[in-house]
């Protein structure tokens, strides 16, 4: 293996252990604290939600576009950066808006009332899951390398040496922002209805209208996967997404147990890696973190640790950029 391989997993390694030195001292003293330590993981049951498939593709539209009316396409990276931390608490306010006024009954954090045994049960799957997605995008890599592909450079990269106000937007937009929004988006809004349950009482505005039935709502999250791919007009982003089809529908003909919720975990992880495909080959390991994140939602029937989660996985990238072994 090349000599840049071994740099660059010791300074994934040395980022790792640097954010773990945080995190896993905060999940014990929280875990001493929880005064419930089961139940943490709920039944696998219908999530039933108000909202129909107008509102969801609503709420992506708004949110996903509000960093955009401060940065346009061609700004700068840092730009793009201030953006999206200084929408976030506009995004948040839309959705508490809608929250309270259209659906009061919507639980999107958690259902239990543990949040420090949650908060520990986060970042031990947090180490888990970021070991095995950093494992595989690191085989990834070396099959890349095996063909002579060399993967494409995060612009995100060239952060380390900026002055400390950038440093500092770039990890709030990296450990708080992003992961807020977008495990709101994927996993507390669109993975509930692509899994299909609806509520006995439908609220909001079209919840009795669905965009598709409930068993097509797989298949039309998976289409805006290939969508978002085609978008880029590069080839591996494209043929990925057609291998997620593929694999989708092995998945749609073979699960006999918890088909309803694993369709929607894998469809809603679909669509969250190629939601990233403008630098490849990121959005592969990215579907193995949206499955990991998707099952974590679904376990504990909400956001709160899909959240924690997400925010420790991109503090290792960031605290690796800011190191300077990007």
């Amino acid at each position: 293996m090349p000599a840049d391989f071994w740099t660059v997993t010791v300074g994934m390694l040395t980022a790792g252990a640097i954010v773990a030195a945080v995190a896993v001292p905060v999940s014990l003293v929280a875990w001493a604290m929880a005064g419930r330590r089961r139940g943490l993981c709920a039944k696998v049951a219908p999530w039933r939600v108000p909202w129909g498939g107008f509102e969801l593709i609503a709420a992506f539209v708004v949110l996903i576009s509000l960093p955009a009316l401060f940065a346009p396409a061609d700004a700068s990276e840092q730009r793009k950066l201030e953006a999206g931390v200084l929408t976030l608490p506009v995004q948040l306010g839309l959705l508490v808006l809608a929250w309270r006024v259209l659906y009061p009954r919507w639980k999107p954090f958690t259902a239990s009332r543990s949040y420090a045994g949650l908060l520990a049960f986060a970042v031990l799957a947090w180490l888990i899951l970021t070991s095995v997605v950093f494992l595989f995008h690191a085989a990834v890599l070396q099959a890349f390398a095996a063909f002579d592909v060399t993967p494409e450079t995060h612009p995100l990269t060239k952060f380390d040496g900026q002055p400390f106000a950038e440093q500092l937007c770039f990890l709030l937009q990296a450990c708080v922002a992003a992961p807020f929004v977008e495990e709101l988006l994927f996993r507390g809004l669109l993975l509930p209805w692509a899994i299909g349950a609806r509520e006995r009482t439908p609220g909001g505005f079209g919840a009795s209208e669905p965009l598709a039935p409930v068993f097509l709502r797989p298949w039309l999250v998976m289409g805006m996967a290939v969508f978002f791919a085609a978008g880029t007009g590069k080839p591996g982003p494209m043929i990925f997404a057609g291998a997620l089809g593929l694999g989708l529908a092995v998945v749609w003909v073979t699960l006999r147990h918890g088909k309803r919720h694993w369709r929607g975990v894998y469809a809603s992880a679909a669509l969250f890696a190629t939601f990233h495909s403008s630098v490849w080959p990121s959005p592969i390991p990215l579907f193995v973190l949206g499955v990991g994140l998707g099952w974590l939602a679904m376990r504990t029937r909400g956001v709160f640790v899909p959240v924690i989660v997400h925010g420790l996985f991109n503090a290792v990238s960031a605290v690796f950029v800011l190191r300077g072994a990007g």
